[in-house]
């Protein structure tokens, strides 16, 4: 059977962790620096302790993930300032060092190689590496369809540059998009800088673009009312400010890396609406079927009945995915997702021969796609199962994760490795999204905020220097986590100790080390650069791109100034209703008592006039890019009726929300 790989520590009582402070390292023992440290001999020991634990001998994904290569990426995948994948090559043909898990290090040498690849002869190619998502070109009778076009336009551009030269420049007949997330979407300019399609047969319906069911509002909907934090997490998630080298970022284990460049959305689509749907394109049949609420909210998978060809959309992978991904987003349902990839199972075992989706690389052969989408179903299943056990026990979330068995057979397969989904996170996130956050201990009810809670353990430990000595003593025994922990009382209301700061940075460094979860390893290693720095870390990702700003329905860009309401302004200003015409679409609006509510076609009997704009120009003016003076100027922006009511409404919005902020010292006291 098989646990959570991580150490579990038992925390000592508070009197006990006092008394051995007596004998905690002295603080001049140690190099308190903002320098990056080596791995430390027991990061080494554990990361040398993986090779035990798992068959490094079989070699069999090194030789599928290079079957059917045809070329290399041109210029090795290099486009300046958008993707950087030569940098991503510094795991290639090495072991491992001791600042990397060596499982996580074997996925990344076979995760960071690309080119351009042959899946089905004459029928199916796809283009690997270049960006977190592959590109699929599906070969017609007249020409071909784009499945999945990537994150970025430029990638996208560069990838179909690849098919053309080996395979030439064919007609487009449509694209296919498996689901709701940028990194299946975002390259659509890509598509008309390729000159495959204009602007206008896009938007026309030309080109169909399949989606399926809710695509649109859930590929908006999840960028917008918390884009802003979940931008923040993306850069410590994946890494974007770690460099590229042993001691930083390794992989984006679905992909080598995230490119950069703006990203675009398709609004004009065609919705797979039926669970069970024939569709054909250009003579070939797809047979769709939806799978909503498991990877995404918004899902699809499809087999190519002629060819025996499935695609499993992001469901299966040669990797754990996230059941809940830690930048933010709906925590994603286990169980609904093992039962979708059972149901493809159950039509497709005797017709499968080959398996290919937007990330990693294909499968062949009818047993091997079988095996490894029920390897795949079991995982989910057992993490579903097994936590809803534990948790009719009354065992709480983060023991459970601690604890959880799962079947070796299950999680010892390298398609089952968590290199993109954390195990332990699987599972506290299955326990919440059932039973949500409270473990059913009134402890958690009675907890007073970190920084209270920080202050009072300090003082009860003696002052902040017997708290970081005994953090430093857990640190030379090789318990980072613990060290982390009792330092965080300190982070927690205060910034500026130094000494704090470097240690606990130097703690995450070695968690990072040794994790196995590309993310997590990014995650703490982003940490600890941000308690190395006095300045902010830079923001260097935005979730809502124009595409998708343009996209936002009225409804929910009312929602968006909702929740940009200040109270005590909102309560200074006293009552303010008008009209609110956005888009086409006119909305009552009554901001009072620190609340905004509004209504379609209704009209506030105390309106002191009418604010109309569309989505753009107000998303240019709460984010200051653009001036109020500016838009009156241009006529985007109009009012008419009483004029001090585009005053007196931006008057009550937050205007403050910064890109950048600390995760690891926040402040809100």
């Amino acid at each position: 059977m098989k646990q959570s790989t991580k150490t579990l520590f038992t925390l000592l009582p508070l009197t006990m962790v006092m008394a051995q402070a007596l004998n905690a390292a002295p603080l001049d023992s140690y190099d308190f620096t903002a320098n990056s440290k080596d791995a430390t001999s027991y990061t080494a020991k554990a990361n040398q302790e993986v090779y035990k634990q798992l068959d490094f001998n079989n070699k069999k994904a090194f030789e599928e993930v290079d079957r059917g290569f045809i070329a290399p990426l041109d210029n090795g995948g290099f486009i300046k300032g958008i993707a950087d994948v030569p940098a991503m090559q510094f795991v290639q043909g090495k072991q491992a060092p001791d600042t990397v898990n060596p499982s996580l290090w074997r996925h990344s040498q076979l995760v960071n190689r690309g080119g351009l690849y042959e899946v089905l002869a004459n029928k199916i190619y796809q283009v690997r590496g270049n960006d977190v998502s592959n590109l699929t070109i599906i070969e017609t009778d007249n020409g071909i369809i784009l499945y999945d076009i990537e994150y970025s336009p430029e990638t996208m551009k560069a990838a179909y540059k690849l098919y053309a030269k080996h395979r030439g420049n064919r007609p487009l007949k449509a694209i296919i998009i498996s689901h709701s997330h940028t990194d299946h979407y975002g390259g659509i300019e890509g598509v008309i800088k390729s000159g495959l399609a204009s602007e206008q047969d896009i938007a026309s319906g030309k080109i169909p673009v399949y989606v399926p069911q809710g695509f649109v509002e859930h590929a908006v909907g999840e960028n917008v009312l918390f884009g802003n934090i979940m931008s923040r997490r993306a850069v410590y998630q994946y890494g974007f400010l770690l460099p590229k080298n042993e001691k930083g970022i390794t992989t984006a284990a679905l992909g080598p890396l995230v490119a950069a460049g703006a990203n675009g959305l398709p609004t004009t689509v065609h919705e797979i609406t039926k669970q069970k749907e024939s569709v054909t394109i250009d003579g070939l049949q797809f047979d769709f079927r939806l799978v909503p609420e498991s990877e995404a909210p918004s899902e699809m998978v499809f087999e190519i009945p002629a060819w025996g060809a499935v695609s499993m959309a992001e469901d299966v992978n040669h990797l754990q995915h996230n059941i809940y991904t830690m930048r933010g987003a709906k925590t994603r349902d286990a169980g609904k997702w093992a039962k979708y990839i059972n149901n493809a199972i159950v039509e497709w075992h005797d017709s499968a021969k080959v398996l290919f989706g937007p990330h990693t690389w294909p499968t062949w052969g009818n047993e091997e796609v079988i095996n490894y989408m029920k390897g795949q179903r079991d995982l989910y299943k057992a993490i579903n199962d097994q936590t809803t056990r534990l948790a009719n026990y009354g065992y709480r979330p983060r023991d459970i994760a601690k604890k959880i068995e799962i079947a070796d057979p299950i999680m010892k397969q390298w398609n089952n490795r968590d290199y993109y989904g954390n195990f332990e996170n699987n599972v506290i996130a299955t326990y919440v999204n059932n039973l949500g956050w409270f473990d059913g201990n009134p402890v958690e009810i009675a907890r007073h905020t970190d920084a209270d809670t920080g202050k009072r353990y300090v003082e009860s430990f003696g002052g902040e220097d017997v708290v970081i000595e005994k953090a430093l003593d857990y640190y030379q025994q090789g318990d980072y986590a613990f060290t982390v922990q009792l330092l965080n009382n300190i982070e927690s209301y205060n910034k500026d100790n130094k000494n704090a700061n470097y240690l606990m940075a130097d703690a995450f460094e070695q968690l990072g080390f040794q994790e196995e979860t590309a993310l997590n390893r990014n995650w703490y290693l982003t940490a600890a650069k941000e308690l190395r720095n006095d300045n902010l870390l830079p923001q260097v990702v935005n979730s809502a791109g124009p595409d998708v700003i343009k996209a936002i329905p009225s409804d929910l860009m009312m929602d968006v100034f909702a929740t940009r309401i200040v109270p005590q302004k909102s309560l200074d200003a006293g009552r303010i209703a008008f009209d609110f015409e956005l888009n086409g679409e006119s909305f009552g609006v009554e901001v009072e008592n620190g609340v905004m509510n509004s209504a379609l076609d209704y009209h506030p009997q105390d309106s002191m006039g009418t604010i109309k704009a569309d989505n753009m120009t107000l998303f240019g003016i709460i984010s200051h890019k653009l001036t109020v003076k500016d838009a009156l100027a241009t006529g985007a922006l109009k009012v008419t009726g009483d004029q001090t009511v585009l005053n007196n409404f931006m008057g009550v919005l937050d205007s403050n929300i910064p890109a950048n902020f600390n995760l690891i010292q926040p402040r809100m006291n």
